[in-house]
């Protein structure tokens, strides 16, 4: 009797009939859980969680200290709930942790966050054993080979005994601790993958774990097989890659890896070395039973030879048929029967690539070589379809999109690389900062891209490629805004040089749109830290900065740095040079201040003089009116009436005309006294001149008439004369220098500002003139013009006659002779008239001489300090 096993049940929490397993719960992938911010500080990001079935790999530091000084970096480790490492792993690898054990990963804490467990480790550096290989592209010597192997079997024995398979021994799981020479210290981690005792499994395993260049033959099948002869092929893998310099599976694809290990032994006799080959055929035996565990590895280590189980002929039942052979295909003298090892020559040499598409004959042969392909390798109806595709497009010399189809076709297992450059996220990040910084051939690669968009579509399909379409679309849309952003942005030539669409402009725009969030993190951070070191804030500048959502623009103020520190330096300089002269101003101030304390007696006494100068002379006058009995009694008795209170206005007047303006600008040039001696040097000067004698006569026979008049008539009339000058002289002494202080004060505020200073009323520049001040510049503008023309014709008559009066032979008279001489010279056949116009022409033009130089010994003054505020 038989009967039917129950329906198996798997609880929804576990994953089971749902897909929970695909559904990524973490709040974040790349950073330290928000529930743990408080605790650990991050370092730097190992690895980020592009799946759910991914860990976050983070160096981090324990800022409680829990575990030795908080500067001591660890490794954090943050999993999906779904894929996290069996509990009792978990228990076996805290006992493992509680004492150094040899060359494995030491746990030292665990714990939940936001429903998903984390695991802390010690950090062991940052090389794994794949980097450490690259440096040893011909393999590892014997000695080293036979280090790395007696440390790796100690951890997996360490492992094994306590009952835990790890599963996923890869170089990429090793890391490389120190280097001593060619040999190193290594370490074994991450142990997601690994269970406790499969054996003891009552349940099939519904996980499938592992790199299948990895996997023993038996942990490729659908239901993988765990068991602790897994991790000893693995070694065994491991080991015959350092010892050949290469991987002993030629073939990248997972069917294809998978296929070709469940069929043939791996290849090793390339190994040299005849023991280093021993111990990979003993690991590397496809039955398990057979395959050589920790005795015989330690056996190994003492020098001792274990049997090896027999090759393989490359067939699981005699029956099988044997692999079809595959004709080689030739090119840069190399024959190539894998098809991913073609693409990536052909990918690494691209030139030579293009050279061979390009040639008719080469590219049928290519054609003919791929052809094969469609009866060999068990190749789905769809890749055979797209095989049979590209040999159509093959027909002709094909496009850049051709020949990104034909190296994924050949090598869909690649990493994403075009020209022999890795254009994932973290290498697309270094090949822009190449681009920016010069290098030939990052520029080179970049202008390549920029012109052949459909390279990173098509590469979107490799491993590591997702989202290069995206990115290709994006950095379209990014070069497109480019141009009338910076039309916008630009204010004069020196920006449109900075912002020229260069290839560093490209490489920004196309980080941007692989890594949008980490670049414009990236921008914000380093346009913040140039805008702290500018020695002044710019609008403009930090208009520009605040626009985070608008990448462009982010990438216009990153290039318009060199003009922000030149703007920012130029209005510090500018702020600096008005502080400057606001505390000269303040100094100037003080010591003007200080001047008029010292000088203010001086000064007065300088207005009492011009007072007793003015009021002097009418006591004589009154006094000789009276005594010569000219004028009437009643004119002598006004006169002697209005004699007092004028010269007590007088004295007032020209005091507090003194005490507004103050010294040092009162005198000489505005006072009373200094007008008087600056009177009596004109007449003077212009005595000593023929014009000016007869001037004087004239003016000396005017003012006895007028004295006499004063005398005989009218004494009264000296003080109101007097006095209403003055008064009218002082309210136009005041006005005029409320002005100019107006003016200098604005125009030292406008040098102060940067601005340009043009005087108006109150010297504020830009405002209206009064029609006064209007009509006075017509006026003055209209005179100008007439005396220009005026002095034309005289110059013209001048020359005339000049030229007449000279006798033959002799020159024409010079500057030093003066006017007057020229002017007596016998004019031959000329007459009166012709005699007159000369001497008026010269006589007009020594008394513009002599008015221009009284005029400017009369403008000159002693201010030399500067104006009160």
């Amino acid at each position: 009797m038989t009967t039917t096993p129950p329906t198996r049940f798997v609880d929804p929490a576990d994953g089971g009939f749902t897909n929970a397993r695909i559904i990524e719960t973490r709040p974040v992938r790349a950073d330290v859980p928000p529930a743990l911010a408080d605790r650990f500080l991050l370092v730097a990001l190992l690895s980020e969680a592009l799946r759910p079935a991914e860990a976050v790999v983070l160096r981090v530091r324990d800022l409680t200290a829990r575990h030795g000084p908080a500067e001591v970096p660890l490794v954090l480790k943050w999993y999906h709930r779904l894929h996290a490492p069996d509990p009792d792993v978990e228990q076996e690898l805290r006992e493992l942790g509680a004492r150094p054990a040899p060359h494995l990963e030491r746990l030292l804490e665990t714990g939940d966050a936001h429903g998903h467990p984390w695991h802390l480790y010690w950090s062991h550096g940052e090389e794994t054993l794949e980097k450490y290989h690259e440096d040893h592209p011909d393999g590892l010597p014997p000695d080293a080979v036979r280090a790395v192997v007696g440390q790796l079997c100690d951890a997996v024995t360490a492992l094994h005994e306590r009952g835990v398979v790890h599963r996923d021994i890869t170089p990429d799981n090793i890391m490389v601790q120190t280097r001593r020479g060619d040999t190193a210290d290594l370490v074994l981690v991450d142990f997601g993958a690994a269970v406790h005792r499969p054996e003891e499994a009552l349940e099939p395993r519904i996980d499938w774990r592992g790199k299948p260049l990895y996997l023993a033959p038996e942990a490729g099948l659908l239901r993988q097989t765990v068991s602790e002869a897994g991790d000893w092929w693995s070694l065994g893998m491991v080991t015959a890659q350092l010892a050949l310099g290469r991987h002993p599976i030629e073939f990248r694809r997972d069917e294809d890896v998978l296929a070709e290990i469940a069929t043939h032994d791996p290849d090793v006799s390339g190994i040299a070395h005849r023991r280093t080959r021993l111990l990979c055929e003993g690991l590397l035996t496809r039955a398990p039973e057979q395959r050589w565990q920790a005795a015989q590895v330690r056996d190994w280590l003492d020098g001792k030879d274990p049997d090896v189980a027999p090759r393989t002929d490359g067939r699981i039942f005699p029956d099988d048929p044997t692999r079809p052979a595959v004709r080689p295909f030739p090119f840069m003298g190399q024959e190539f029967t894998g098809t991913e090892h073609l693409a990536v020559h052909l990918d690494q040499n691209h030139v030579s690539a293009a050279r061979m598409l390009a040639d008719d004959e080469d590219r049928a042969r290519l054609v003919e070589w791929l052809g094969q392909f469609e009866s060999v390798g068990g190749r789905s109806g769809g890749e055979l379809d797209r095989l049979r595709r590209l040999r159509e497009d093959l027909a002709e010399p094909p496009p850049v999109g051709v020949v990104v189809d034909l190296l994924n076709w050949l090598g869909p297992g690649l990493d994403v690389t075009w020209h022999g450059a890795p254009l994932d996220a973290q290498n697309m990040r270094r090949l822009c900062q190449s681009a920016r910084d010069g290098h030939a051939d990052a520029v080179t690669l970049v202008r390549y891209l920029a012109d052949h968009p459909e390279v990173l579509t098509g590469l979107a399909q490799r491993p590591g490629g997702h989202g290069l379409d995206r990115t290709a679309d994006t950095w379209r849309v990014l070069r497109d805004r480019w141009e009338p952003t910076v039309h916008e942005l630009r204010r004069d030539r020196r920006d449109r040089a900075d912002l020229r669409h260069t290839v560093a402009v490209d490489a920004w725009l196309l980080q941007l749109a692989r890594e949008p969030e980490r670049t414009r993190e990236q921008l914000t951070r380093l346009l913040l830290r140039l805008r702290a070191e500018l020695p002044a804030r710019l609008p403009w500048f930090d208009a520009l900065l605040s626009a985070q959502d608008d990448e462009v623009r982010l990438v216009v103020a990153l290039l318009l740095t060199g003009r922000a520190r030149r703007d920012a330096q130029a209005l510090s300089d500018r702020r600096l040079e008005e502080e400057h002269a606001r505390l000269l101003a303040a100094d100037q101030d003080g010591l003007i201040a200080v001047l008029r304390r010292m000088d203010r007696l001086p000064t007065l006494g300088w207005a009492l003089l011009g007072a007793v100068v003015v009021t002097a002379p009418w006591t004589f006058v009154i006094g000789l009116a009276d005594v010569l009995g000219r004028a009437s009694q009643e004119a002598v008795v006004t006169a002697w009436l209005e004699a007092l209170p004028a010269a007590a206005f007088v004295f007032v007047v020209e005091m507090w005309t003194a005490v507004y303006i103050g010294p040092p600008f009162y005198h000489p040039g505005r006072s009373l006294a200094g007008l008087l001696i600056r009177s009596s040097e004109r007449p003077g000067r212009l005595a000593r001149t023929r014009l000016g004698r007869w001037v004087g006569a004239a003016l000396l026979v005017l003012a006895g008439f007028a004295g006499l008049y004063a005398v005989a008539v009218a004494p009264w009339l000296w003080p109101l004369a007097s006095a209403a000058a003055v008064a009218v002289w002082s309210v136009r002494r005041g006005w005029a220098w409320r002005r100019l202080r107006s003016e200098r004060r604005a125009r030292r505020e406008a040098r102060r500002h940067g601005r340009r200073w043009r005087p108006g009323p109150d010297g504020q520049p830009g405002t209206r003139l009064p029609l006064r001040d209007r009509w006075r510049r017509l006026v003055r503008t209209v005179r100008g013009w007439a005396g220009d023309g005026w002095r034309r014709v005289r110059q013209a008559a001048r020359g005339r006659t000049g030229g007449r009066s000279r006798r033959p032979g002799q020159p024409a008279a010079g500057r030093a002779g003066g006017w007057w001489r020229r002017g007596r010279q016998p004019v031959p056949g000329g007459g009166r008239w012709r005699l007159w116009q000369a001497v008026r022409a010269r006589a007009g033009n020594g008394w513009r001489r002599v008015r221009r130089v009284v005029r400017r010994r009369a403008g000159t003054t002693t201010d030399t300090t500067g104006e009160q505020t």
